[in-house]
């Protein structure tokens, strides 16, 4: 994509079932990205996540399979800080009754699964929102690139069916995408 700047070219059109190389190298490649998709599925949830580390990533939604949505949207630690609360008081009543061998193995490997957790959030960088509305459009826009087109974040949609896709490089236009997109991550 960098050859649409060495020319001066503005965008690029594609169509056909090969729209996953210009998205996955705009996935790759941009620190910040916002996504619309209304259709996600757990390929590239996965694809995300391996991608996410030092990013800020940002998604609107109407309809992600279920493996995609538990692997995107699992930000709520109350259910394992619950859980490790738990274990914690048990393990000052083992401590009490002597056992403390028992305790600090199990408090050891209790901090271990909190801390893997709170690591894996903390390096995700992946913000879900799903609109009351439908939203059918799909944009992807990084720091100073922008696709727009036909193409699902799915693996149908970027790898078999046909597809139309614009990869923008103007800049005025690829911040008018951003404000799109704020705009409609705020109205919901």
């Amino acid at each position: 994509m960098d050859l649409l700047r060495l020319f001066g070219w503005k965008h690029q059109s594609y169509s056909g079932s090969s729209s996953y190389l210009y998205v996955e190298d705009l996935l790759r490649r941009q620190k910040n990205l916002l996504i619309v998709s209304p259709f996600i599925d757990g390929y590239y949830a996965r694809y995300l996540l391996s991608h996410s580390h030092g990013k800020n990533i940002r998604i609107i939604s109407s309809s992600m399979q279920d493996d995609a949505a538990k692997l995107l949207r699992n930000t709520d630690l109350r259910p394992a800080l619950g859980f490790a609360s738990a274990v914690f008081v048990a393990n000052v009543a083992f401590f009490l009754l002597g056992w403390q061998f028992i305790a600090f193995a199990a408090l050891s490997s209790i901090a271990a699964a909190a801390f893997i957790a709170l690591s894996f959030k903390k390096h995700s960088g992946i913000t879900v929102k799903v609109p009351k509305s439908f939203v059918h459009a799909k944009m992807y826009i990084g720091d100073d690139l922008a696709i727009e087109g036909s193409a699902n974040l799915t693996y149908a949609g970027m790898h078999k069916n046909v597809e139309h896709v614009e990869v923008i490089t103007d800049r005025a236009r690829v911040a008018e995408l951003r404000r799109q997109f704020i705009e409609l991550w705020n109205s919901e």
